[in-house]
């Protein structure tokens, strides 16, 4: 669904985007890996007005998922020239301020958000909503799930949306994706495998390239094989003298 930058023209038209933009919650995101999470971050963030107020992505641990998204920005609009800025604790608290008020997109590091949010130093009531990368690490005592208790507790109008490209790592323990959801106090748990119907039908709009290589044997490598299936008929052969199931 999201290996085509032609992907960003329909976004708010298919509807599993619909369905989590018109939640004012937020909610849980789980894609199966390879259907690019950077560009679909970049394509929610391209729809981002200044005008709502500002937009949070807590920073994640992968410097490469960072600069992709970056990468994918530029890439689905040549004229978007606001990267999001990282704020980060080496920043003054008068610059950190502006940026909370700038209505801009901003990553910034668990730590300094969490320190910003409990000293008061963070105006929570005009941030828009709170993106979280990494929903597959989040439990009930994780540095994310306290800061969005926090969050909560100073703006309750806000959404936290939560992304995980770990499908595997959600069905580890006992409902993880259930206790995931509940301490992040989202209500709503959305799927996009594969073979979901709208995913499908965007991937077979840009199906990719096969490439078939075939490297042909050398003499000795024929020779092995010959081998291998030799022993293979000898062990069958045996197999079948000692046991009645053949």
């Amino acid at each position: 669904m999201f290996n085509g930058p032609k992907f960003f023209k329909p976004l708010k038209d298919t509807k599993p985007l619909y369905k989590l933009l018109e939640d004012t919650n937020g909610g849980l995101v789980i894609l199966s890996s390879g259907l690019s999470l950077s560009k679909l971050i970049s394509s929610l963030l391209l729809l981002h007005s200044t005008s709502q107020g500002t937009l949070l992505i807590l920073s994640p641990s992968s410097a490469t998922l960072k600069s992709k998204i970056n990468f994918h920005l530029k890439t689905l609009n040549p004229q978007f020239y606001q990267v999001p800025v990282e704020i980060t604790a080496d920043l003054p608290v008068n610059h950190r301020h502006s940026l909370y008020s700038s209505g801009s997109v901003c990553f910034i590091t668990p730590r300094i958000l969490i320190v910003d949010l409990l000293t008061n130093k963070l105006p929570a009531s005009i941030i828009f909503g709170l993106i979280i990368l990494n929903a597959h690490s989040v439990s009930e005592t994780s540095t994310e799930a306290f800061i969005v208790r926090i969050f909560r507790s100073l703006n309750r109008s806000a959404f936290v949306r939560v992304f995980s490209d770990r499908p595997q790592a959600m069905v580890s323990g006992f409902a993880k994706a259930e206790r995931t959801m509940k301490c992040l106090h989202i209500r709503k748990l959305h799927l996009w495998p594969r073979f979901q119907v709208y995913v499908s039908q965007e991937l077979e709009q840009d199906p990719p390239d096969v490439v078939d290589i075939r490297v042909l044997m050398s003499k000795y490598m024929m020779g092995i094989e010959k081998a291998i299936v030799e022993v293979m008929g000898a062990c069958l052969k045996e197999m079948r003298k000692t046991n009645k199931l053949f």
